[in-house]
């Protein structure tokens, strides 16, 4: 699996590779004996190992970062980081499919440009272009792939619709004007990067119009858009198909020309990355994503609360209440993580959701670091924590109506 990767990497001229895995590491530098131009390095997680390499294509070497999909999510926080930075050459983030999870939610949060490929053909492609994207827009770009297996031999996933009509390209178009954005409480060179950084990600979406990899099949008048070919397990044969590689930013001329063709369209994915991104979803139905396991899980309540846990990175959790709040300010929001996790990535989730003044509830299971982060808390002006000897005293805060944390002991 990871041979392919090295030896794709390496023919595309990357300088530097960090991994997290010692068996990662070990296959990478056999792959590249002989290749003296070529620096494998191992990092302790993958937050390190995303700064890692975004320091170094500041620094002027072709860079890239091995991760799994899974993994990935505990470099949330660098990744947003990413997208406003001015990297030097390119450098890519790549993310290997070891299991159901993947990484598309992360492209359209952090704001980097994100492929997604299913094949050893695909990736090859995906690479060589996402090195010469990067390096044209000074910005780093992710790439998720499934295992790679069997070779360079191996068909193409594609290829099993040989004769089809196929219509990938079309010519470039002006990117639909936005209207103007108001924005409060920024410094403004804060609003000059999120103007510039909003410009160049509309740039990319026109060039993503032509990309290869976007796949159109004219069939019937009901259309598919999936990024995955194992969707169509759930379809007839003969239905339209347009496969999406360019996951954000979605091609949105590409896309709007298949739908308009078509009287009825489903959309195939896990996650809803690519439909938050269509403007018209009056024809748009959802599908399954192709495996009928992935979905939903059922919601965790406790005490009246609906629980939100960290299932997107440390601490993830507490922007996720945030959000929840927002949308839906009736819901009663427990945000439950672990003290590790919000020194680690807690704190700015944290100093969001005390300056929007959002009513959460935040649970921080604690073991010795109480004091400190009450300390902090102090430092903030924040004085409305509570500790608890019982989970079960959780109740008497579930109708609070300002920001309260509770520390609980438990690991």
């Amino acid at each position: 699996m990871h041979e392919e990767i090295c030896q794709t990497l390496l023919a595309n001229g990357v300088e530097i590779l960090y991994v997290t895995n010692r068996a990662v590491e070990n296959s990478v530098k056999r792959q590249a004996t002989g290749v003296p131009s070529f620096h494998c390095e191992r990092v302790i997680n993958e937050a390190a190992a995303v700064e890692s390499a975004l320091a170094a294509s500041l620094a002027g070497k072709r860079t890239a970062c091995l991760s799994s999909t899974e993994a990935l999510y505990e470099a949330v926080y660098p990744l947003t980081r990413c997208a406003s930075a001015i990297v030097d050459r390119g450098f890519l983030i790549i993310a290997v499919e070891e299991n159901d999870q993947e990484v598309t939610p992360l492209g359209l949060y952090s704001k980097l440009p994100l492929l997604v490929t299913e094949d050893v053909h695909e990736f090859e492609g995906a690479v060589e272009y996402g090195y010469a994207l990067s390096e044209r827009y000074k910005i780093p770009v992710m790439i998720e792939t499934a295992a790679l297996t069997g070779g360079r031999g191996e068909q193409r996933a594609t290829d099993r619709f040989a004769g089809a009509d196929r219509r990938p390209g079309r010519k470039n178009q002006e990117p639909e004007a936005k209207p103007a954005r108001t924005i409060y409480n920024f410094s403004q060179a804060r609003c000059e990067r999120s103007n510039e950084l909003d410009r160049k990600i509309e740039k990319i979406r026109t060039e993503f119009e032509n990309y290869e990899g976007n796949r159109m099949i004219v069939r019937n008048e009901t259309g598919l858009i999936t990024s995955r070919l194992t969707s169509l397990a759930f379809y007839d044969e003969d239905i339209s198909l347009l496969k999406i590689s360019t996951i954000f930013p979605l091609p949105l001329g590409l896309v709007a020309d298949f739908i308009n063709k078509k009287e009825m369209v489903f959309i195939a994915e896990t996650y809803p990355v690519m439909e938050a991104q269509i403007h018209e979803r009056t024809k748009l139905s959802r599908g399954p994503a192709g495996m009928l396991h992935r979905g939903p899980k059922p919601e965790e309540t406790t005490y009246g609360f609906h629980v939100v846990r960290d299932k997107l990175g440390p601490a993830s959790s507490i922007n996720m209440a945030r959000g929840i709040k927002r949308s839906m300010p009736e819901t009663k929001v427990l945000a439950v993580t672990y003290e590790d996790f919000f020194f680690d990535c807690g704190i700015p989730a944290f100093v969001d959701t005390l300056i929007a003044g959002t009513p959460s509830v935040i649970l921080i299971m604690s073991n010795n670091k109480e004091d400190a982060i009450k300390e902090i808390f102090r430092g903030f002006g924040f004085h409305n924590y509570f500790h608890l000897n019982d989970f079960s005293e959780v109740q008497r805060f579930r109708d609070v109506e300002e920001l309260t944390v509770l520390f609980c002991k438990g690991i």
